[in-house]
């Protein structure tokens, strides 16, 4: 496709690879499609997007979504053409990238910390365990 002078692949990276090459970009995408499991998932690299500032541009998936609420452009599921259109936006919008990478670090720093999130992961671990004790009580009767 002749796009070597424009793109480089560079496989799986180390994490202090990974920070030099997200310093450098000015978009982060989350090309998944819809599928069953994109849908339900939040991807890594979305997260690593909103804590480096980046404005992202992601297909609209509902995990995709809640994570990044307001710091992407949403393109309509597998609509690749729609897409591009949002990668074209924001680099053509310096101000609406800022904005948008700004959003997305606060809710790194916010709703998503592990200070609130925790929360919510030791809740579930106490629902299972004392669905687990129930389960067992009954099963001594």
């Amino acid at each position: 496709m002749q796009l070597d002078e424009y793109v480089h692949f560079t496989g799986w990276v180390k994490s202090d690879e990974l920070v030099r090459y997200l310093a450098t970009a000015d978009i982060g995408l989350v090309p998944d499609p819809q599928n069953g499991l994109n849908e339900f998932s939040t991807m890594v690299k979305t997260m690593e997007y909103m804590a480096m500032k980046k404005p992202i541009v992601a297909f609209d998936l509902q995990e995709t979504r809640f994570s990044a609420q307001e710091s992407a452009l949403y393109a309509t599921p597998n609509i690749v053409e729609e897409f591009a259109n949002n990668i074209e936006i924001l680099l053509d919008d310096e101000e609406l990238r800022a904005r948008l990478g700004a959003i997305g670090y606060q809710r790194v720093l916010g709703e998503l910390s592990w200070n609130n999130t925790k929360k919510n992961l030791w809740l579930a671990y106490e629902i299972l365990c004392k669905m687990h004790q129930e389960s067992l009580t009954f099963q001594k009767h």
